[in-house]
């Protein structure tokens, strides 16, 4: 069966924003438009998008979400996104769907850091974009400050569409300043800024300086599809006050997916394709990952171009193998409709099909091609994780894993030189919803700890060794003299062996003894318990004996040998140093240099990044083991930040110890 709307009528939307009524918005739309028989509230729990048990406790989303509707005649898919930074990624996966953007403001306020992070995220993305105001009913609600705010930090291509009535209680109703006559000054306004990006309409408008209502019509739209302006608009979702105006004008201006830019398809030519069409070969993106323990592993996916059809298969282009379609469904909140055909433009998923990862590209077979990759944050907040019940680490390394399938921004590894399994998030808010999800899902308790460092041991000088392996219990007996030099080698260089023995004084074939003995001393560290790193050894004289002396023997006392001399070669303790790169607003800069310098953090450069700061240091590892927090505090929750290793340098002697005894790793490991 063929789809019921064709690319034409599909309008591909997002809501993103900090904390201002978009899920409010969302389900009273839902609710308008027939696609569910009540209207739910995220704030009594019985909201058709915030559905899950985590975001019902909390009153606030923590993952996007698809719902969709008939609206006077086209087909809108709507994403609700997490306002909260803590779960911006899910909003960024989003706007890889979606060919226009709501992003939606308090206007009793000022815009929050992640409000503004979204939609300059959205312009980024080329998308056509449109900034509500909701809570126009509020005490404070003042259309006018907060649009005159907006344009200050946002930028000047912003332009009122609609004003309200009133302001906060006498809220009541919106005009549209689209009409002729209902506010002329701001009407000027906007068609002065229209006609500007348009050559075809600029000469006529400057010669008459008038422009008749058909031709500001096909300006306008073309400015708003292109981009070129963003649209100021405003509402009361809680009253349902200006809704019903605000989808007419988001839905009759924001493009089809036949009219977009799009994103740009990397293809093994390199050649782009910038728009959606029904002829081409069926290129579809993952964008995001659903792992519901209930019923099975969802991808949803981005049509791009072709259709995606009930058990057809198509290319997984990472792996270069084709994949059966056999389920195909179209999500509506938390329930799933089964569908046969996703057509150019459409939002649907595939269940149940295991090798599918968020960003994977499927294609015909004849034309295999990739799009540009999902780009989500990086994690800032690292930690370790134990299951509460030992018996169920199984359970929960699956669990972690299915969690991190769903959340680009969310990692797990097991740290080869602590031996620890460690998650990484943006935020500590962030870890806690997941550690409650894996609960939750997949019925497994952790406990949390900040992760040890993985420390390394290594020597700064030079110095002998010598030890001596004599044993006899009747019988044959063991026996080995091993001398040898150690000295330090360029670090990273690792470990290295030099046979330097003379005149047969250690025959020939115990010499790869005494070097698999040290080899296999150091991961385990010889005065603190961490891998030996970066060290020289050189061989030089030894003894043996005619019949108690073998292999065991040799590698006995190359090890004890070895251990001789680094005790007395100035041995020290390596720290992971990492490169941070910190962004933040500009006012906050001073309070945040200062307290890199007080955590012994080397500034090696400074820049800007739009309307933010960028700082970049060298710092210890153990000085932002709690970064996140003080970080939030100076900046007021605007400020991120990621931290590569870079190297590893010597622990300053006045610390070495403590860390030595803090971070030491158990007997049994």
């Amino acid at each position: 069966m063929d789809s019921a709307y064709t690319t034409d009528q599909i309008r591909n939307i997002a809501l993103v924003g900090a904390c201002a009524g978009k899920t409010t918005l969302a389900d009273l739309l839902l609710f308008k438009a027939g696609g569910v028989t009540r209207r739910g509230s995220p704030a009594d729990g019985t909201s058709a998008l915030d559905w899950q048990f985590e975001e019902r406790e909390a009153r606030h989303t923590h993952s996007a979400k698809l719902v969709h509707f008939k609206w006077r005649g086209w087909h809108v898919n709507l994403l609700d996104t997490p306002g909260y930074p803590d779960f911006v990624g899910e909003a960024i996966s989003a706007l890889c769907a979606v060919d226009a953007v709501i992003v939606v403001a308090d206007a009793n306020g000022s815009l929050p850091f992640n409000t503004r992070r979204l939609f300059q995220a959205a312009r980024d993305h080329q998308l056509a974009t449109f900034l509500v105001f909701n809570r126009m009913d509020g005490d404070q609600a003042s259309f006018d400050k907060a649009y005159e705010h907006a344009r200050e930090l946002l930028g000047h291509d912003l332009h009122a569409a609609v004003r309200p009535d009133e302001d906060g209680a006498e809220f009541k109703a919106v005009r549209s300043v689209l009409v002729p006559g209902s506010d002329a000054a701001a009407r000027a306004d906007l068609v002065e800024s229209a006609v500007e990006t348009d050559d075809q309409a600029m000469e006529p408008y400057l010669e008459r300086n008038t422009i008749d209502d058909a031709e500001f019509d096909r300006v306008y739209d073309a400015a708003v599809r292109r981009g070129q302006i963003v649209p100021v608009l405003c509402c009361s979702a809680e009253k349902d006050i200006g809704v019903e105006e605000l989808v007419d004008h988001v839905v009759k201006h924001a493009p089809s997916p036949a009219t977009a830019a799009g994103r740009r398809l990397r293809g093994k030519e390199g050649e782009a394709v910038a728009r959606t069409r029904s002829g081409e070969p069926t290129c579809a993106q993952v964008w995001k990952t659903v792992a519901d323990p209930h019923v099975g592993k969802q991808s949803w996916r981005r049509v791009w171009s072709g259709t995606v059809r009930h058990d057809t298969p198509l290319v997984l282009e990472r792996l270069g193998k084709p994949e059966r379609l056999a389920n195909l469904v179209k999500p509506q909140g938390k329930t799933v409709e089964p569908i046969t055909i996703g057509i150019a433009g459409d939002i649907v998923a595939i269940a149940k099909v295991e090798h599918l990862a968020t960003g994977d590209t499927l294609c015909d077979a004849a034309r295999v091609r990739a799009l540009a990759p999902i780009d989500a944050p990086k994690g800032m907040v690292s930690l370790a994780v134990d299951p509460k019940n030992r018996n169920d680490e199984q359970k929960m390394a699956e669990g972690l894993r299915k969690l991190a399938a769903e959340d680009l921004t969310f990692e797990k590894h097991r740290d080869p030189a602590t031996h620890e399994q460690v998650i990484t998030g943006i935020s500590n808010l962030h870890l806690e919803t997941l550690m409650k999800r894996l609960k939750e899902r997949y019925h497994v308790e952790v406990t949390t700890r900040p992760p040890r460092i993985a420390l390394k041991e290594t020597v700064i000088g030079r110095a002998e060794g010598h030890y001596r392996h004599q044993k006899q219990t009747g019988g044959s007996g063991q026996f080995a003299e091993v001398f040898l030099k150690i000295e330090p080698e360029e670090r990273g260089a690792g470990f290295e062996f030099s046979d330097e023995v003379t005149q047969g004084k250690i025959p020939r074939q115990y010499i790869p003894a005494v070097e698999k003995g040290i080899v296999a001393g150091l991961p385990g560290g010889s005065f603190a318990g961490y891998p030996i790193v970066d060290v020289c050894v050189r061989l030089y004289d030894g003894k043996d004996h005619d019949v108690d002396s073998n292999d065991t023997s040799f590698r006995f006392a190359g090890w004890r040998a070895f251990k001789d001399a680094f005790a007395k070669a100035k041995p020290v303790l390596l720290e992971p140093i990492v490169d941070l790169v910190v962004e933040v607003p500009a006012a906050a800069m001073g309070d945040v240099t200062g307290d890199l310098n007080s955590r012994h953090g080397r500034i090696s450069g400074m820049d800007s990044l739009g309307n933010l700061q960028v700082v970049k240091a060298k710092i210890p590892l153990r000085e932002i083991l709690d970064y996140s927090t003080k970080l939030r505090s100076m900046t007021a929750g605007e400020g991120s930040y990621h931290y590569p290793i870079s190297h590893y340098d010597v622990v300053p002697a006045r610390i070495a110890a403590d860390l030595a005894t803090v971070y030491k790793p158990k007997e049994d490991e």
